[in-house]
């Protein structure tokens, strides 16, 4: 075993052993590999070499080394929560723009109890990442405790402003947000201009900050139509008897909102928290002999597949994930070149987009 392990790592391809075979200094190919070719003046065509090359050897950089050396270990902890799910689209853009910089990402799914999600992050700390990306730390049930932990990085990009509006931000911190009132003001304006009378606003909880946003928008928007906000039409899952914001969202689920906003509300619009959310209750709109748009128009949100694969398609609001992922790695990267970012450019707020289709 220890004679294998001594051919392993005589066989391990270095960073000196890619500059030999190319004819190039170990500091191009460096610099090609943390992406600041264009920066020092190296052609793309050697850049593209380079990068043909180090994917042909199979070079990996030792984090260990790289860290004795004072250098970044390019690894950057993710932490996300499956009970509060993440866009993995976000996640997926994040992480490709993140490898144009030879940066990778160690995913945290924190779940269970306080001190499984710390073992998580101090798993990120042992491990050495050069920061973190938070898309959990406004979790309920968890918030106090992941904040206090994440104070121990040095670079963190928060995915939505950490806390409450009125909480004190961490020092220096950094977050990209989509402007949630927007989204929820897009809708409700949208089916008002549909000349629909009474607007119905389903979501799954009132826990977590861009909900409650959320909610404010739809009543906002109302009130600056004259209209007159009806608490019958507010369906929230975490206030119905035995449910909890953490379930799916049935078809008879879907079902109970028909009958509480539209059957007995009388509702003839429905802004919904998501495209999920929408699609089953368009299908529990149809199984009730209600037609969509015709007696009920429906919005939905985040512009999913799903949005153009049912019937009719969905109108809903675009969040800009490619915005929003482009955002989040810039912020990285100032924090992982400068150390900090200037207060200004702190917190990057991304308008959505409404998508209009035949839903409404």
């Amino acid at each position: 075993m220890e004679q294998a392990l001594t051919q392993q790592v005589a066989k391990r391809v270095t960073l000196t052993k890619v500059a030999n075979r190319l004819g190039l200094s170990p500091a191009t190919i460096s610099l090609v590999l943390n992406g600041r070719s264009k920066q020092y003046g190296i052609c793309k065509a050697t850049a593209e070499v380079v990068r043909a090359e180090v994917k042909k050897m199979n070079y990996r950089p030792s984090i260990a080394a790289r860290q004795l050396l004072g250098k970044h270990s390019g690894v950057v902890g993710v932490l996300i929560n499956t009970q509060a799910e993440a866009d993995p689209r976000l996640i997926q853009k994040m992480e490709v723009l993140a490898a144009e910089r030879g940066v990778r990402f160690m995913v945290g799914h924190a779940v269970g109890t306080h001190d499984r999600v710390k073992d998580y992050l101090a798993d990120f700390l042992a491990r050495g990442v050069d920061g973190v990306i938070s898309i959990f730390h406004n979790h309920p049930d968890y918030k106090e405790a992941v904040l206090g932990e994440l104070a121990r990085f040095e670079r963190v990009v928060y995915y939505e402003k950490p806390g409450n509006d009125d909480d004190a931000m961490p020092a220096g911190a950094c977050y990209v947000a989509p402007d949630y009132y927007a989204v929820g003001r897009l809708g409700v304006e949208h089916l008002i201009d549909r000349r629909r009378q009474r607007i119905a606003l389903v979501l799954n909880d009132l826990v977590f900050p861009y909900a409650r946003v959320r909610h404010r928008a739809y009543q906002d928007a109302l009130k600056a139509a004259g209209r007159r906000v009806d608490e019958r039409l507010i369906w929230v899952m975490d206030r119905q008897p035995s449910m909890r914001w953490t379930e799916p969202f049935t078809p008879d689920r879907a079902m109970q909102v028909v009958d509480d906003v539209v059957i007995a509300g009388g509702a003839d619009g429905i802004v919904v928290v998501d495209d999920i959310y929408a699609a089953r209750i368009i299908a529990a709109l149809r199984r009730r002999g209600l037609r969509v748009p015709d007696d009920v128009a429906v919005v939905g949100c985040n512009d999913l597949d799903v949005s153009t694969m049912i019937e009719p398609e969905l109108t809903t609001v675009n969040l800009q994930v490619d915005k929003l992922a482009r955002a989040m790695v810039e912020l990285l990267f100032t924090l992982l070149d400068h150390g900090s970012v200037p207060e200004v450019r702190r917190a990057v707020i991304i308008r959505p987009e409404l998508v209009v289709r035949n839903s409404t």
